[in-house]
């Protein structure tokens, strides 16, 4: 089980590759405000995959789930203490009240919960570790990180990383 923030869902239903993670975390929590930012908002301009968002809710594998009032407290002072948006500070919060991993792309979000000592991976990290699972191969996981730079923008060095791992990795 993991904890989403919006951005990794949508890069990942844009892509057509969000059954990924249920294949790599089996379950995906998501909060109210990013249930919001990734579902309803999708919807209302039809963005591209939100349909496979809606469907994973429906095969109960995304779940939204309601924030207990320590979790509220917990993302309003992350709120007030950072530039990070709701999304990213309930997710914070969800994640470090559950004690479970996070899949977050944002700096500060990530840095955040570094700090906070929550264990987290960013999309392209996820994609390393389908691949590493052998749910992707190296051909997929190449194209699939080419066809991500296109929504979101990734750092040359961590592509590089990512693809030099899983190249070792598959020798």
């Amino acid at each position: 089980m993991i904890v989403a923030d919006a951005s990794p869902l949508i890069v990942f239903a844009k892509i057509g590759r969000l059954r990924l993670l249920k294949e790599l975390y089996d379950e995906v929590l998501i909060g109210p405000v990013v249930k919001e930012e990734t579902i309803d908002a999708g919807k209302v301009v039809r963005a591209l995959g939100v349909e496979q968002l809606e469907s994973a809710m429906e095969d109960g594998w995304l779940q939204a789930v309601r924030l207990t009032g320590e979790e509220q407290e917990l993302m309003q002072r992350l709120s007030d203490r950072s530039r990070l948006d709701n999304g990213e500070s309930e997710s914070i919060a969800l994640a470090s009240a559950r004690g479970l991993q996070l899949i977050v792309d944002d700096k500060e979000a990530r840095s955040m919960a570094a700090a906070a000592g929550i264990e987290h991976i960013g999309t392209v990290g996820a994609l390393l570790e389908a691949c590493l699972r052998e749910q992707l191969d190296l051909e997929e996981l190449e194209v699939t990180v080419q066809d991500i730079t296109r929504i979101l923008w990734l750092s040359p060095s961590v592509v590089a990383e990512v693809l030099r791992i899983a190249r070792e990795a598959k020798r």
